[in-house]
């Protein structure tokens, strides 16, 4: 009866005993570099739309960034969510991977796969890979206030990040565009989380960002994208989203 009773003291122990820690929560950050003044764009678009709708339906640490690139606008369409400083974030990532030239679109997955924007079977792949790596960090917060014409973003890093920068990413979460010229000229384009703002500070335990002159933003249209990424080689190892209000 003693023996029996150690047994079942010992097994007990056994089943309280912690896990072993298993790594961060992997994620998957697309970044689609597109523009409206692109006809190949729009399928790109909806992808990123369809895939990121799929993917968050399962929960899945899965987030989608829409950055217009500001090279098409000479060529008969002014897209008006583009910027240079977009642009030059497509360029680092060409002198990178050692690419040839930039082109829209490009879709990127944690800054280290690169493939046509368009490419469902590519963007799968890609993110299936980035859900099956472990990360080296992750957020353990990420909010977002509204305090006047600002909107302040808090949060807190836990893990290994050194060399890391923290990006923060103002989206327009959907967004529609008449466009009257250029190659898509006559159609109605509808876009999908829009970075209309990226602030980048080095990687820290816990810090803040301010977005400010926020008053031309629909904020319950609006959310803040976080990602963690490697100076040296791009890889980006951590990723959350926040909405204000939330």
């Amino acid at each position: 009866m003693y023996k029996i009773a150690l047994v079942i003291m010992i097994l007990l122990g056994l089943t309280s005993i912690r896990k072993p820690n298993e790594g961060f929560k992997p994620v998957a950050v697309i970044e689609l570099f597109t523009s409206e003044g692109c006809s190949s764009c729009p399928p790109a678009d909806k992808l990123l739309a369809k895939t990121l709708t799929s993917w968050q339906a399962g929960q899945a640490n899965v987030f989608a960034l829409a950055f217009h690139v500001d090279y098409w606008n000479r060529l008969g369409w002014r897209d008006s969510f583009s910027t240079s400083q977009f642009s030059a974030r497509q360029g680092l990532y060409v002198s990178e991977m050692h690419l040839n030239g930039a082109y829209t679109p490009q879709m990127i997955v944690n800054g280290t796969t690169e493939f046509v924007g368009s490419d469902k079977s590519a963007l799968d792949n890609a993110v299936l890979k980035a859900l099956n790596t472990k990360q080296q960090a992750e957020f353990i917060n990420l909010t977002a206030s509204s305090n006047g014409n600002s909107l302040v973003v808090n949060y807190g890093l836990n893990g290994s990040f050194n060399g890391c920068q923290v990006h923060f990413a103002l989206v327009t979460l959907h967004a529609v565009t008449s466009v009257k010229s250029g190659e898509n000229g006559g159609h109605v384009l509808e876009h999908t989380n829009v970075v209309r703002e990226l602030l980048s500070y080095p990687a820290a335990s816990s810090g803040k960002a301010v977005f400010n002159n926020c008053r031309a933003y629909d904020l319950r249209n609006t959310g803040v994208v976080a990602f963690v990424q490697q100076q040296n080689g791009l890889h980006i190892i951590a990723g959350a989203m926040a909405r204000p209000g939330n």
